[in-house]
């Protein structure tokens, strides 16, 4: 058996193996990735969050054109004139109370014939068209954005509730 002589510098020590280590342009290439990830993330939510804001304004300005309606339903057309065309509400998502800051939402009543129902009928005349808008800007930024929500309902001359409670039909 022979052994192997070691140059008289190395005596006594065994070689090291050589180490695995990541190079400077790999780190800088991975650092790159994760920076394009988390940006690609940030971007996401952001979207998200302004999707849900938007959405929760649509919802709050169908609430608004729900209760009008609702109103307009039960009114009778003298009722109707003793209230005022337009109207505004306000809606802060931050507050319990939903009166202060926030968005405002503009609203109108108007009157016009009921054009979809048919001329043979007989209560024609007593029956109109009532049209309930909603507007509002909001804000994505520096960009401000404008809606517009409405809805229609028939309103009957003496009002729906004497139809429901018995006293019409």
């Amino acid at each position: 058996m022979q052994m192997k002589t070691l140059p008289s510098g190395q005596r006594g020590r065994l070689p090291l193996p050589r180490k695995a280590a990541f190079t400077l342009v790999e780190v800088l290439c991975s650092i790159a990735i994760a920076a394009f990830a988390v940006s690609a993330l940030f971007y996401g939510f952001d979207n998200g969050y302004a999707m849900l804001k938007s959405t929760r304004e649509d919802l709050r300005a169908t609430q608004i054109l729900m209760q009008r309606t609702e109103v307009v339903r039960l009114l009778t057309w003298t009722q109707l004139t003793n209230c005022p065309p337009t109207f505004t509400e306000s809606y802060n998502q931050d507050t319990a109370t939903n009166i202060s800051n926030g968005i405002i939402y503009y609203g109108t009543v108007s009157v016009g014939a009921a054009t979809n129902i048919s001329d043979t009928v007989t209560y024609k005349n007593d029956i109109k068209l009532m049209t309930i808008a909603v507007v509002w800007t909001n804000s994505a930024g520096s960009v401000n954005s404008a809606h517009r929500r409405e809805m229609q309902t028939l309103s009957a001359e003496n009002g729906m509730q004497n139809y429901l409670a018995g006293g019409g039909l």
